[in-house]
Order: structure tokens, then sequence, then C-alpha cells
């Protein structure tokens, strides 16, 4: 009878590698033992120098402005929200959906018997763990310094939502370690199905509540004693009535998840590195426009449609298509866009311009993982030094990649405009130059990595220059005056000139490595 795993030995040895990653991320040259303590510390000292500096933002926030109560919590339950809704999209649509299941050295950790528990701890949960924590520590400062303007019913409910979504984040994960690598994204036929469900149901959405929405425009303009004294009465008791809902939705939610982590945290040495049948391969779709002129397009699709990270994409494409058809449901029934109050225009934009930029950076480290110009590298010199043209490999690549942030920006944007009535043109723009930012970044990496499987490893120069050139284009997209738009609509423009040039002189000057 075999003798149990040892955790402790698994969970020792999954660090090191996980250590060993991040070093070979950073490029440095340094002992593990080191680094390893150098990590530690670090991590150690972030929190207090996190706490420190949150007091005293707090302290001086409370000083130079009195803020009310009820916009202090508010504004603390959007910063959260955004924070941590940001943190679970990015677990969602990133490379970090596959840190446990359909990772590239998942037979390397079933060769050292390790589980998938030792890795889900170290990769996942630690990491999340860490995250919440700090946020708590900045949640904590605020709640010390701001406890009489907030003290009262609301001060449960804002404790239960960093909880919340720190347990939600965990069942996610999860979740997404215990399926498959290798996913089948949805046919074209259920997307068809949803897509007319989605549409009835957001006609029928507005049939019911256009009148409610009327209605409650009549009584704004016929007055309903807000502002007297009986006003401030309701207003207070529905405050009061918001925050317990608010706390009993949180503590509900929080549980649920915790309990769907529990179940899943069960079955991962089970299902997520169970060796599994190499089914019949999936069908790679083909392109409908193929240009002459670039002949390497159809080459980037193949490789990206069959990777593992196209259904993930495919997955954002169908949920803002789901978006869009049930908005458009809505303004088919003739209710207009949803009835937002005045001065909601520029958060509006706000919003959908900080929700794409999100987007787009999780698209494109999905994409070029798979089919950017390192893991496509040795295709892209091959074809060079078969007298095919660098400009043209490099355009080609680039269109495509520029495409899908494109396509998505865009996607983005018809759903803030049905939602809003806003036309928010300088999406698409913002996509390109989210896309040719880390196009620019990735071509300048010295020396590019890649994973056992053929993708681009990860790598913290690459992170940091592309989100540095894609600042522009958020800030300007952002902005409110229209010279500012045009500007990072222009600068854009440039960077995606830029990505073709960056591309095409890595294919002519950098060495192949190919194992071909």
């Amino acid at each position: 009878m075999p003798s149990p795993r040892t955790h402790r030995s698994g969970l020792r040895n999954t660090i090191d590698f996980l250590l060993f990653e991040r070093l070979n991320a950073l490029g440095w040259s340094m002992p593990m033992p080191v680094f390893r303590t150098l990590c530690v510390t670090g991590s150690a000292l972030m929190l207090p120098v996190l706490l420190a500096g949150a007091l005293l933002g707090a302290r001086l926030l409370h000083l130079t402005a009195e803020v009310p109560g009820p916009l202090l919590a508010g504004g603390f339950l959007l910063v959260n929200l955004y924070a941590g809704g940001v943190y679970l999209l990015r677990e969602v649509f990133s490379r970090r959906r596959h840190s446990v299941s359909g990772c590239p050295n998942e037979q390397f950790f079933r060769a050292l018997d390790i589980s998938a528990r030792d890795v889900f701890l170290v990769y996942c949960a630690a990491r999340i763990l860490y995250f919440h924590t700090a946020l708590l520590t900045v949640d904590a400062a605020f709640l010390a310094v701001f406890r009489d303007s907030v003290a009262g019913p609301s001060t449960p409910g804002l404790i239960c939502v960093p909880l919340a979504l720190c347990a939600l984040t965990l069942a996610v994960s999860a979740r997404q370690a215990i399926r498959p690598g290798s996913a089948r994204a949805t046919g074209p036929g259920t997307l068809a199905a949803l897509g007319l469900v989605a549409l009835a149901t957001g006609w029928t959405t507005g049939v019911l509540l256009g009148g409610s929405w009327t209605g409650s425009a009549a009584g704004e303009g016929a007055g309903t004693g807000w502002g007297t004294g009986t006003g401030e009465a309701q207003g207070a008791a529905l405050s009061e009535f918001l925050a317990v809902t608010v706390a009993a939705a949180c503590a509900t939610l929080a549980a649920t998840a915790l309990l769907c982590f529990v179940r899943a945290y069960r079955r991962l040495d089970r299902d997520a590195f169970a060796i599994r049948r190499s089914g019949r391969p999936a069908t790679v779709p083909a392109m409908v426009f193929r240009p002459r002129g670039l002949p390497l397009l159809s080459v980037v699709h193949r490789h990206f449609a069959s990777g593992r990270t196209y259904p993930m994409v495919k997955r954002a494409y169908a949920g803002l298509l789901m978006a869009v058809l049930l908005l458009a449901g809505v303004h088919a029934s003739g209710s207009g866009p949803l009835p937002l109050p005045a001065g909601a225009e520029q958060p509006l934009t706000r919003s959908a311009v900080a929700l794409g930029f999100v987007l787009l950076l999780g698209c494109a480290e999905l994409v070029l993982a798979t089919s950017g110009p390192t893991a496509l590298g040795p295709q892209f010199r091959f074809a060079w030094e078969n007298l095919l043209s660098h400009r043209r490999i490099a355009a080609g690549a680039t269109l495509y990649y520029a495409a899908h942030a494109v396509l998505l920006s865009t996607g983005v944007a018809a759903v803030a405009a049905l939602a809003g009535g806003a036309v928010l043109w300088q999406l698409p723009f913002l996509g390109l130059g989210v896309m040719s930012a880390s196009l620019i970044a990735e071509s300048l990496a010295s020396a590019p990595k890649r994973l056992v499987d053929g993708t681009s490893a990860p790598g913290v120069f690459v992170a940091c220059v592309s989100i540095g050139l894609a600042l522009p284009s958020l800030a300007g997209s952002a902005a409110h005056p229209l010279s500012l738009r045009l500007s990072a609509a222009f600068y854009s423009v440039c960077l995606f000139g830029g990505a073709i040039t960056c591309i095409g002189r890595r294919i002519r000057t950098l060495p192949s490595r190919s194992a071909m």
C-alpha cells in the first residue's frame, strides 16, 4: 500500500518552483535562499507600510475636507467593488485561470507527485488572500479614521463587502482549478439561442419597467416632499434599510462562496491533474477574410484558435454580445436608455473606459500568450528567411492582434451607448493603443522566454513597459475635453505604427531559437 503524500514537502517544492519562476521572470542572478528571504521580508513589510500610508491619507482627507457620512460609505463601497471586481476579472480573463488545471507545468507537477491542492494553495490562494488582506488593511485604516462619520447600521455592511469579495474570488479560482485546461468553447447554435433569450429578456424588461420609469420621472416633477422633514426621515430610514440589505446579501454571498470553495477544494486532487483521454482534435474555425498581401494572417489565426486561451477570449466576446442584445431588447420596447440621474454621464464614461482598459489588458495577455511575437517568433523568422517581406509579416500579425482589441473595445462602447446614451468613440482607439503597447513591450524584450508548451512566459519588464505606454491612451480617453481625446486617439495610432516597426525589426535582428 503506497504511503500517503507528505504535503509539507509538496508545499515546499511548489513554493521553491514558484520562486524560481519569479526569479527567472525578473532576470536576476541571485541564489535561491537570498531571493526567498528577500520575498518573505518584502511581503512582511508591505502590510505595515500600506497601513501607515492609508492612515496618513485618510487623516489628511479628514482634516482637509468635511465629507458627509453617506458619501464616505458610498466611496468606500465603490473603491472595494472596483478593486475586488477588477481582481476577480483578472482571475477569470487572464493566464491566472490556468494556474492549476491546464498549466504548462501540469505534467511536471504530476511527475514530481505534487498535488493539485499544493499548487492551488501556493499559486492561487496565497495570492488572493494577500491581496484582500492588503485591501482589508486599507479599509481598516479608513474605518478607524472616519469611525464617527460612518458609525451606525452601515458598518457591518461595509465590513462584509471585502470579505464577500474575497470568498467569491477564492470560490471562482477553485472552480477554475478543477476544470480541464482544454475546455471547448460554446458553439454557434448555443450562442444564437442565448442571444435570442437575451434579446427577448431585454424587450420584456423594457415593457415591464417602461411605465415605472415614466412614473418616477413624473413624480419627481410633481414633487414628493424630499428635502422636508418627512423626506429626510424617509431618506434616513431608506439608508438604514439599504445598509441592512447590503450586509445580509454580502453575508449570504460569502457563506455560499465558502461552501462552493470547500466543495471545489475537495475535488482538486481528483479532477485537476487527472490524466484524460485525448479525444478528437477541435476544429479550428477558418478565416473569412484572407487578404493576399498578408499571408501570415491565417497562420496567426490558426495558432490562436487552437490554443488554450481561445475559449476565454470567445467567452468575453459572447458576454459582450449578450449584454448588447439585452440592452438592444430594452431599446426595442421603446423604453430608451436607462434612467440615469443628472450628471451621471461623466462617471459612466470613466467607468466604461476603466472596464474596457482592464478587459483589454486581459485580452492582450491571452492573445499574445499563444500567438504573439515570442510564441510565433520561429514561424515569423522562417517566413522571412523564405523571402517573405518582414513588413508584411509584421503588418499582418499586428492587424490580427489589434482586431481583437478593437472588437472588444467596440463591444464595451456599444454597451455603454445602449445603457446611458453616451457615444464613446474613443474606446476602439484605446483598444488599439493597449494592444500596440503590449506588442512594443514584448518586442523590446532582449531575451524573450518561452514556456514548455511554446507560449510566451510572463515578464515584469514587459508588463511594466506595456502599462506605461498605454497609460496616456487611458488618461486621454477618460478626459472630458475633446482635444485630449483626439490626442489620445492619435497617440494610439502612432503606437500601432510603432508596433509594426518593432515586430519587423525583431524578425530581422533576433536569432531564431526554433527547435524545428
